[in-house]
């Protein structure tokens, strides 16, 4: 694999998507796995700067990650990133929706989760993990 400072976008999302799965069938390694997940999407943010600053998939799938690690406030603010570049994804909306509930916000989450539905999802970005009974 080549050096994270190297990673396109592309070559970001692919990694980060197998170390989540490399977590979903490894409960012992779990935190290891999705903050290897993570550390891909932020090295390529910080790679190419001008270029994948802007790459709203990444930032989605980055808020993603996130979220499924707990860390709400960090993903609200990049989801945000992703919607101001202009994000027309469902994922980006729904997974800001789920950062929102993480911080007892259900109105603002259910707002996003109402623009969610009515968007189309990227194949290249995926949802966070949300149980609403759990909230």
């Amino acid at each position: 694999m080549r050096r994270l400072a190297q990673l396109t976008a592309m070559d970001a999302i692919a990694a980060s998507k197998a170390y989540i799965k490399l977590a979903e069938g490894d409960a012992g390694q779990w935190d290891a796995h999705m903050a290897a997940a993570e550390a891909v999407l932020h090295g390529a943010l910080q790679s190419d700067r001008q270029a994948n600053r802007q790459d709203t998939a990444l930032l989605t799938c980055l808020g993603a990650v996130l979220c499924d690690q707990g860390k709400y406030r960090e993903a609200v603010n990049v989801l945000e990133t992703a919607l101001t570049l202009g994000s027309t994804d469902g994922h980006t909306h729904y997974n800001l929706g789920v950062a929102l509930a993480g911080l007892a916000k259900p109105r603002k989450a259910m707002a996003q989760f109402g623009k969610a539905q009515g968007l189309a999802a990227c194949s290249l970005t995926w949802t966070a993990y949300f149980d609403p009974q759990a909230q």
